[in-house]
């Protein structure tokens, strides 16, 4: 608020304002405090009513200033600083003028004396700050004139800027424009001023005359605003010769300072003050009805102008025919690029037109663009940051904000494209109208010329030197972000057109209105007219901006320009950026079909002229060098976009065609188009073979990691067109939202993408991508079809590198809109792959004919005239095969090097539809064949080529070989042999002649690719080629070439295949090998040929895989003779050939040869029975290289070697038996000697080669070296294998079981007893009962043998099998540990009778019905004695047991001889005393009667019995280890001699946990294998472990491979399996002297739930070798089991005739294993032999590879090691003696209560007998309750009676207790 003062103040200063006394400083100075106390609009009404006064100060005090800068007489500075201020305060009240009365001057006020006023501002000779305010207060001063202005001021006007032509001013506008669309003036003459002809013949333009390019640069002080100023300065006087007023020159006001630095380029400079003046300018005016509308008419009256007299000289080829609205679309042309003298001014003008017509919407993202508003309507705080063109005057610069159009008459032109709010209405001076938005909206929305105004500007900068590459690339970024709609608003002119289309297909203009009314009615934003659709703009860009392609820099740069190279880099940066843009609109703009056929003729055109004929020799020398890897692959992925959305004519494809053939020279258009290709076939494999082979795109899965493909649906018609529109709700960054009238609208949100990535063009390109995922609900009402992701491309290693390593092509986010985006991958192509075909759209007009099921064409792509766009299965299908054709024929191309790139990528393809074939029934997809005979006929053509391209020539009959193999025999019959190859006499005709040619590359290639797989396709015919591949391969063989080209390995399998095929075969009739003779003959010995070449092979092969090849083969062909039992001559000879290859140097091929030798062993009683010395020699030859290789067994290379020969010795010799290795023929030492001679050398690690009989017969044809070492990796870990334990072991084995093998049971060598047995007080295992047990006893007898004794009850009394002989009742049970196992022997002792009569049967007692004891009436009721000459035997023995008295009677009455005199049986005279005895009499007596009384008392006293029972048990009680203790003794064990070797063991319970653990290791090598069935047409896991049983061949074959056991009652090894759960009832088990295998087969185990599925999934997956017999025509996969293990997988293809096809995988670090080879055939006769042995040899090859396996030899000995090393106890003989007697010391004596007695010592003795495992009792008041020895325990009480009684004649000493007798305390 103002102060009283204030008011005063203000209306002083108003009263000597209009003092026309007062001088006009102070006059001026009151001015200034009147406005400052004044707002805007007061400040404009009181000028208006005192503007004559105004006037005058301003006049008044310019010309003061003027005259006070032009004194001479006082200093220099001090006169400046003056006249400087003066004339500030002057040009201050100036803009104040301008500013606010504009409609006074709009009407020529004062117009004389401004044109003066600016005639002196604007002189030449001005300082640049000066010149610069004047531009800009003459640019308020001329849009306020407006169409009023004068000639002579458009004139200066015109030469604002200086280094101009001179204009010329047309009276009738401007020149350039239609007058009726033209926003202008009309400049009149009606006030009778000069003519522009008065003015070009004024005196004072002469002074310039003699400028001959009329363009002037300060030659003159004046120059041309000197002149103008010249003429404004005489004008308007009188001029006349008559006059004497004449004109004074005029001036500069203020000249430059000496320290003012001059600009470089002085156009360029006042140009930028020029148009930044414009843009700033329209919004200072105050006019009356201020508002948008105003200011919009004002700069456009500036900018028509502009036009008019700048343009033309600015932008030479600015075209004004050029529309956005009827779009020129003629293709550019290559040209040149001059670079002229307003190229600076020219890259000013366009960079000031981007930055208005930018609509940002990031904030400060580009250096200082305006911010703007969000389009939700809120407001954004003002930036104040200045744009580019503003600057250089901050000051003068306002705060805005991107405004909106603020009056009412726009409010009612919404439509869908606009909801922009209205601007801000704050108050300020210049902050109600925002210039930029004034700008904008004049540039952009007002009227079609200045829409086309602009885009052609734009268009300039695609014409620009690339030394302006900024401008471009400023011009790029502001299309790039109209495209993809990142700006705040979308542009009016981006916009569809509401009205209707002409028939043309252009959009109409909608009725023309008068300029007026466009200017007072909706000009603005949203003005209808002005829309023009994106197609339009889509079209002009991708045309203009393909200039920047064809455009070369002129060969003569000017001096200080950039080299040649940096000018093609910035070429080469730019057109990148616009190839990203084409990118972006390929991926994610909605193209009608003109824009698409203008894209494609763009690209076309760019490829055709950028590309030459002949290619750079550097890529850095031209532009297509750098530009044609992103190029074709822009123009090819564009291609099938196009396709994949609208119908592209015939004669396009024909144009493209012919591009792609004309540019096969270029390297990059082969990578480019293998990649496509590579991601149509997965195109492909998705959409019509319902196949996923994409691999993850991120790195982020891992090794187990599987990704799930959705499940797509069938792809019917669309029943609801509209279901996908729901989704648009939801917007995509980067993608443009679409308004509902927009008529092609891309479904994208509405469906899963599921988007296939293409492989990188550029390696080095950035591999970090993103990728928007968009997701949609299922649709639930459509059948859905599994979809299976092809893991098995992951084994393929070079196709796995291959993808790897170019990367891959994924979705990313758009990229900002700055101009660094420079590089391919900003953009990335991808050919998009709907998992539910849910890309596939319909356009609006079908979508009523779709939902009704009535429409043509619906559900047919446009490519095939339909009406759907996206990927579907005959779309698929046809871009596939026109892609495949798109190159034409590859044998055309001249380049050899690309012609081979060409045929090697054909052949990654050929794998690719492997891998889809194999995979082609996963969703019971078999009708639809898989094209592999497409390339045939190139590839036979390929025959015919000229010796330079050799190379591709290789490579089309390797794809010829590889495509025709593809389908085995028994494919279906749409896909079968006569089908697939309908040529296949051209293919045996190409095999005849590069078979028998000179050619050895093309031998090669044919013997590697055909050879192998050519026996078991058995093609129709095949056996006419035999000779020729038989001829081939000698050929091969007979080479000395060991390159990796060379396929040795490969001739050698054929060679071992042809050995198994039916001998008839060899009469048919064959071709003979000569080339282009088609002679037939037969040869029946054609097999003992190739035996002999096999044999050859074996004995100087330089391969090393072909050498072990050559062994297999040759196993495999013995195995069969043995198996038929045809008894060979030269079988022998063949045996000692394979024994000779034992003595290679290459242990690793010996290793092999070893696993083949040990496949014989099967074999040996028939190789006994028909070669009875084979079967020694085969023994010598193993213990020879056995005793060559000792010395060096403990090198890691010679471990597995030697275990494998150590392994083949025992199965020998155990098979054999001792009496043939007891033999001794000649003198010579026996066999067996032999043996143990070389085991003692091998565990010793001597050198056993001068053991007699081991000299072997030296054989020069015999090569033991190697040329080529093959045989995979070189490095595996340390072996684990100790050979010497392995020595030892194998002999204790044949030690004990040679001669006894196979033992009756079969397979059991380890026994399962254990100490706890057969005492069921122990317990049911081995617990700590055995610890307190006195009758057990744990010995070391040695250090590798364990024992344990132990006393029990006889279990089994047999009758003897001699009369007389009887056993005690007591008997010892030795069990015996070392590293062969666990033995158990049971002893007894043996008693002879001699009188029994050998014809007697001895039959057993009978137990007695009562339970009562003959002891019971012992001493009551003695029976009468025999007679003496009746011998006592067990019939008449009385029950008192007193036979001592009957036999001594019978003896003295049959022998009186030797009775001295008196009877035998009289008792003798007493050794005690008188008085003792009496007292021992009495005592006995005494006894009698006590027993008496409690046998009258018994049943009352029942527990004084059981106590007296107990007490008479004891007494009469054995030792419970006397026994043992006496076995011991009589072995030796308790001898001294023996003392360092028998020791105790510590009992305690880590020995019974370390025996426990002993025990449950075995002591043979174990294996468990899977066998897995497939049947005909299976393919998925479900259905192949489903299988209950398999074919006859099938069940045979399990049969012949081992012995069919029962799981619950087997005890051998089991696998894991458990009998009765989820392992079947029985399985396959085999066991031999080393090793124990199970196999786990899978029709064995059940297979009725979910559950039982998964567990035999377990049980098989956990395999190391799986072996599949599949009978389906696919190959089997390895991932259809998916398991981490299965590291050797052997499958077995049946074939007609009897025999097999074998095929050998292992994974990469297992090492080669033999008797079976890759790709062999063999008989079914001896299959099983031979797959047992390879799956055995493989288990061996894969445990080699764990660092840390233990073999079951080692794991026993290391455990018996720490059992002997911690639990031995070192004790003194006395000791041992005394814990051998008694294993359990017994416990301290209690305190006696009486006098000692003989008696109660000896009742305590037999108490303490052990209580069979009851607990101890310590002192208890009460005796235990126990059962006597009166009376024999009650059924079911008590332990188990023996099976037999007792005899009663056996010793008293071994009678046993009848029941357990804890101790009794006394």
């Amino acid at each position: 608020m103002f102060t009283k003062k204030s008011h005063q103040d203000v209306k002083k200063s108003t009263v000597k304002i209009q003092d026309s006394k007062k001088d006009s400083a102070t006059r001026l100075k009151h001015l200034k405090i009147v406005l400052e106390h004044f707002d805007v609009d007061e400040s404009k009404t009181y000028f208006e009513g005192n503007f004559s006064h105004v006037y005058f100060i301003l006049y008044d005090n310019f010309i003061q200033a003027e005259n006070n800068l032009r004194q001479r007489e006082l200093p220099f500075h001090l006169v400046h600083k003056a006249g400087r201020e003066e004339l500030e305060g002057a040009l201050s009240l100036l803009e104040k003028v301008l500013c606010l009365l504009p409609e006074l001057i709009g009407r020529r006020w004062q117009l004389h004396s401004m044109t003066r006023i600016f005639s002196k501002l604007l002189h030449s000779g001005n300082s640049q700050k000066l010149r610069a305010e004047a531009i800009r207060y003459f640019l308020l001063w001329y849009q306020a004139l407006g169409d009023n202005a004068p000639n002579e001021v458009h004139k200066m006007f015109a030469t604002l800027v200086p280094g101009m032509p001179e204009p010329t001013i047309l009276p009738s506008g401007s020149p350039l424009k239609p007058k009726s669309l033209d926003i202008t003036v009309n400049p009149t003459n009606e006030s009778g001023d000069f003519s522009m002809e008065d003015i070009m013949h004024h005196p004072n333009f002469n002074s310039a005359a003699d400028n001959a390019k009329k363009i002037v640069v300060e030659q003159t002080p004046t120059g041309i605003m000197g002149k103008l100023a010249n003429v404004s300065a005489s004008i308007f006087h009188d001029t006349n010769a008559l006059n004497p007023v004449q004109s004074v020159e005029i001036q500069p006001l203020l000249p430059p300072s000496a320290n003012e630095k001059a600009v470089d380029n002085e156009t360029k400079y006042f140009f930028e003050i020029l148009l930044d003046g414009m843009a700033t300018s329209v919004t200072k005016i105050q006019w009356r009805d201020r508002c948008h509308t105003k200011a919009m008419r004002c700069f456009a009256f500036l900018l028509e102008k502009f036009k008019i007299y700048y343009l033309p000289v600015i932008c030479p080829q600015f075209n004004n025919k050029n529309s956005l609205y009827k779009p020129n679309l003629e293709l550019p042309v290559q040209h040149n690029i001059l670079e002229d003298d307003y190229v600076l001014c020219r890259v000013t003008l366009i960079k000031w037109v981007a930055n208005y017509a930018h609509f940002m919407k990031k904030q400060g993202s580009d250096g200082g663009q305006p911010s703007s508003m969000t389009s939700t309507g809120s407001h954004l705080p003002h930036s104040n940051t200045p744009t580019p063109a503003t600057s250089l005057h901050h000051e003068e610069e306002t705060s805005f904000t991107v405004g909106h159009p603020s009056d009412s008459s726009r409010a009612s032109s919404h439509d869908s494209a606009s909801n922009t709010p209205h601007p801000s209405l704050e108050s300020g001076v210049f902050e109600e109208l925002s210039s930029e938005q004034v700008v904008r909206d004049v540039l952009c929305c007002s009227s079609r010329e200045h829409v086309d105004f602009t885009i052609e500007v734009l268009r300039q900068a695609f014409l620009l030197p690339f030394s302006h590459a900024a401008a471009v690339r400023r011009v790029i970024a502001l299309y790039k972000d109209w495209i993809q709609m990142n700006v705040a608003e979308i542009p009016p002119f981006l916009v569809e057109n509401t009205f209707e289309q002409q028939g043309g297909g252009e959009p109409a203009a909608p009725p023309r209105r008068l300029r007026n009314d466009s200017y007072l009615g909706a000009l603005g934003r949203d003005n209808v007219m002005v829309r023009a659709g994106l197609q339009n703009v889509l079209q002009v860009f991708m045309t203009q901006a393909a200039n920047v392609f064809l455009a070369s820099a002129s060969p003569v740069a000017p001096p200080g320009a950039l080299s040649q190279q940096q000018l093609l880099e910035e070429q080469t940066d730019t057109c990148k950026r616009v190839l990203n843009i084409y990118r972006y609109m390929v991926m994610h703009v909605a193209m009608d079909a003109n824009t698409w056929e203008q894209l494609l003729l763009v690209l076309l055109q760019i490829t055709s002229l950028v590309l030459t004929k002949v290619p750079p020799k550097r890529k850095q020398e031209s532009l297509g060098g750098f530009l044609a890897p992103p190029l074709f692959q822009t123009l090819i992925v564009t291609w099938i976009k196009a396709n994949l959305n609208v119908a592209v004519k015939s004669e396009l494809w024909q144009n493209f065609m012919e591009l792609l053939t004309r540019l096969t020279h270029w390297e990059d258009l082969i990578k480019e188009w293998a990649k496509t290709m590579e991601t149509l076939t997965r195109v492909l494999a998705r959409h019509v073979y319902s196949l996923d082979l994409s691999e993850s795109v991120c790195g982020e899965r891992g090794r187990g990691a599987r990704r799930v493909a959705a499940a797509p649906a069938q792809l019917p018609r669309p029943e609801r067109p509209h279901a996908a529109a729901a989704h648009h709700a939801t917007r995509t960054p980067g993608k443009s939202p679409k308004s509902g009238h927009e008529p092609h609208t891309r479904k994208e949100t509405g469906s899963t993408r599921r988007q296939l990535t293409r492989c990188r063009s550029d390696p080095h390109l950035s591999k970090h991508a993103h990728t928007h995922t968009e997701t949609k609900e299922p649709a639930n009402d459509k059948p859905t079809r599994r979809w299976y992701s092809l893991d098995s491309l992951r084994n393929s290693s070079q196709h796995e590198e291959r993808d790897s390593a170019s990367g891959s092509r994924s979705p990313s986010p758009a990229p900002s809109s700055g101009v660094e985006s420079s590089s391919i991958k900003d953009s990335p192509l991808q050919i998009d792959l709907a998992s539910d075909g849910g890309n596939v759209e319909w356009t609006e007009n079908e979508s009523s004919d779709s939902a009704g099921g009535a429409g043509r064409g619906a559900g047919v792509g446009v490519v095939m005239g339909g009406r759907a766009r996206g990927w579907l299965p005959d779309v698929a299908a046809v871009m596939w095969r026109r892609m495949l054709a798109a190159l034409g024929d590859p044998n055309l191309l001249r380049d050899p090097h690309a012609h081979a790139n060409l045929y090697n990528y054909l052949i990654h393809l050929n794998c690719t539809l492997l891998k889809i074939s194999a995979n082609q029934t996963l969703n019971g997809n078999t009708e639809i064949h898989v094209p592999f005979n497409l390339v045939a006929g190139w590839c036979l053509e390929a025959e015919a080529l000229p010796p330079s391209h050799r190379a591709g020539k290789l490579l089309a009959l390797r794809l010829l070989c590889e495509s025709t193999q593809a389908q085995g025999p028994g494919a279906p019959s749409s896909c079968n042999n006569r089908l697939h190859l309908a040529h296949l006499n051209l293919y045996q005709r190409a095999l005849h002649h590069g078979l028998t040619g000179e050619d050895r590359s093309v031998v090669d290639v044919l013997v590697e690719h055909a050879a192998p797989r050519y026996l078991s396709l058995a093609l129709d015919g095949y056996s006419l080629l035999l000779l020729d591949f038989v001829h081939a391969s000698t050929v091969v063989l007979n080479s000395s070439d060991m390159g990796p080209s060379c396929p040795r390995t490969a001739a050698v399998t054929f060679l071992g295949s042809l050995l198994s095929l039916p001998d008839g075969l060899m009469d048919a009739p064959m071709l003979q090998p000569y080339p282009h003779q088609y002679n037939t003959v037969s040869c029946p010995d054609l097999k003992e040929h190739v035996l002999n070449i096999v044999v050859r092979v074996c004995r100087r092969e330089g391969g090393a895989a072909a050498r072990c090849a050559g062994a297999c083969a040759l196993t495999a062909h013995v195995c069969h003779l043995l198996a038929a039992r045809h008894h060979c001559a030269r079988l022998p000879a063949y045996v000692t050939c394979l024994l000779q290859m034992l003595m290679m140097k290459n242990k690793n091929i010996a290793k092999v040869v070893s696993d083949c030798v040990l496949t014989l062993a099967d074999y040996t009683d028939r190789i006994v029975e028909q070669y009875p010395g084979l079967a020694g020699k085969i023994i010598k030859w193993i213990c020879a290289c056995l005793a060559q290789i000792s010395p060096s067994s403990s090198r890691d290379s010679v471990k597995p070697l030697a275990g494998s020969l150590l392994l083949c010795l025992a199965e020998f010799a155990v098979r054999c038996g001792p009496t043939y290795l007891m033999q001794e023929k000649d003198g010579e030492q026996s066999l067996l000697l032999m043996i143990f001679k070389v085991l003692y050398a091998v565990m010793k690690g001597t050198n056993g080669s001068n053991i007699e009989g081991l000299s072997l017969p030296v054989d020069e044809d015999f090569d033991p070296n190697i040329q080529l070492d093959n045989l995979g990796p070189k490095t595996s870990p340390a072996s684990t294998i100790d050979v010497k334990l392995w020595a030892q072991t194998i002999c204790t084995q044949l030690v004990l079981f040679l001669g006894h093998w196979p033992l009756w049971n079969g397979w059991q060598v380890s026994s399962s007893v254990c100490e706890q047995h057969d005492s069921p007080a122990l317990g049911g295992e081995l617990g700590p009962a055995v610890l307190s047990a006195p009758h057990v006893q744990l010995l070391r007898l040695s250090d590798v043998t364990l024992a344990s004794l132990i006393e029990l009850p006889a279990l089994d009394m047999p009758a003897a099998t001699t009369p007389g002989l009887i056993t005690s009742d007591r008997q010892v049970r030795v069990l015996l540990r070392d590293i062969a196992g666990k033995a158990c022997w049971d002893a007894s002792a043996l008693y002879y009778d001699p009188s029994v009569a050998a014809s007697e049967t001895i039959e057993p007692l009978e137990l007695p019905d009562s339970t009562e004891c003959p002891r019971d009436n012992t001493l009551s009721s003695l029976p009468p004695p025999l007679p003496p000459d009746l011998l006592p035997d067990y019939k008449n023995c009385p029950p008192d047991k007193h036979q001592l008295d009957h036999v001594l009677a019978y003896i003295g009455h049959t022998s009186p001889e030797v009775v001295c005199g008196r009877r035998l049986d009289e008792a003798g005279a007493s050794p005690l005393a008188p008085g003792a005895e009496d007292e021992l009499v009495a005592t006995l007596v005494a006894h009698r009667n006590h027993e008496r009384h409690y046998l009258a008392t018994r049943d009352s006293m029942h527990s004084m019995e059981e106590e007296d029972q107990s007490r008479l048990a004891g007494a009469e009680a054995p030792r419970p280890f006397g026994v043992c203790r006496s076995l011991a003794a009589q072995l030796g064990t308790l001898a001294p001699a023996r003392r360092h070797h028998a020791q105790l063991l510590r009992r305690t319970d880590r020995l019974l946990r370390e025996l426990r653990n002993l025990d449950a290791q075995r002591c043979r090598e174990t294996h468990k294998v899977a066998v897995i069935y497939v049947g005909k047409g299976q393919e998925t896991r479900n259905e192949i472990l489903s299988n209950r049983c398999g074919s006859p061949a099938y069940e045979a074959f399990l049969a012949a491979l081992a012995w069919e056991v029962e799981l619950e009652s087997h005890v051998g090894f089991t696998g894991g399996l458990r009998g009765g759960g989820g392992g079947g009832i029985s399985a396959p088990y085999i066991a031999t002297l080393t090793l124990e295998a199970l196999f786990h087969v899978a029709t064995r185990m059940p297979a009725d739930t979910p559950d039982a599925i998964l567990n035999k999934t377990r049980h098989l997956g956990n395999d190391e070798v799986h072996v599949v017999w599949s009978e389906h025509w696919r190959p089997y996969k390895r991932d259809t089991l998916p398991t981490q293990f299965c590291d050797v997988l052997i499958v077995l293809y049946p074939l007609p005739g009897g025999l097999l096809r074998c095929t050998v995988s292992r994974k990469p670090d297992v090492s080669v294993f033999g008797p079976l080879w890759e790709e062999c055939i063999i008989r079914v006769s001896c299959c099983a032999a031979l797959v047992r042995a390879a799956a055995f040899s493989g288990g061996r090859a894969v445990r080699a590879t764990m660092p840390l396996y233990q073999h079951a030899y080692s794991e026993r000995a290391r455990e018996l090691d720490a059992l002997v090393k911690h639990h031995t106890m070192p004790t003194t003989f006395e000791h041992f003696v005394e814990r051998v007697r008694q294993p359990v010391p017994p416990p301290a004596a209690p305190p006696d209560q009486g006098s000692g007695r003989l008696a109660a010592a000896l009742l305590d003795h037999g108490a303490s007998a052990w209580s069979g495992g009851a607990e101890a009792h310590g002192v208890s008041p009460r005796p235990s309750k126990r059962l006597g020895p009166f009376k024999r325990p009650a059924a079911g009480a008590g332990p188990p009676a023996p099976h037999a009684a007792p005899p009663l004649s056996g010793p008293p000493a071994l009678l046993a207790p009848a029941g357990p007798a804890p101790r009794r305390n006394r």
